[in-house]
């Protein structure tokens, strides 16, 4: 779907104005429908460290589209570019003495 945003400035011959197509309720409908179709997905890492003491946190937030996952880091200092939400788990292990794990927002489970 390709959309040409009209601005109010924008004027054809004559000093008419463009109608826009966001005027349109069923442009509006289909619009919705193509964006809740490409919205990406936001998962947490949510981190369990072994004691002492016992800890879960959430140690970063992702966001998956048809093109690959982005993670950035709630810390800061990390931001990747990945190929699944489930290969951030490989940078959350810390040398065996945290146990990772993906919870999507929504709670759709482990898709």
């Amino acid at each position: 779907m390709t959309v040409t945003l009209v601005s109010d400035s924008d004027q054809g011959e004559g000093g008419e104005v463009p109608i826009s197509l966001f005027d349109d309720p069923k442009v509006v409908g289909e619009v919705q429908e193509f964006v809740d179709d490409q919205a990406p997905r936001v998962f947490a890492v949510v981190q369990e460290t072994f004691g002492p003491p016992e800890d879960l946190q959430i140690v970063a937030w992702g966001m998956t589209t048809k093109k690959g996952v982005e993670v950035i880091s709630v810390h800061g200092g990390m931001r990747m570019g990945l190929q699944s939400a489930e290969n951030t788990l490989i940078f959350y292990r810390a040398g065996g003495s945290a146990n990772p794990r993906i919870f999507w927002v929504g709670g759709k489970g482990d898709e």
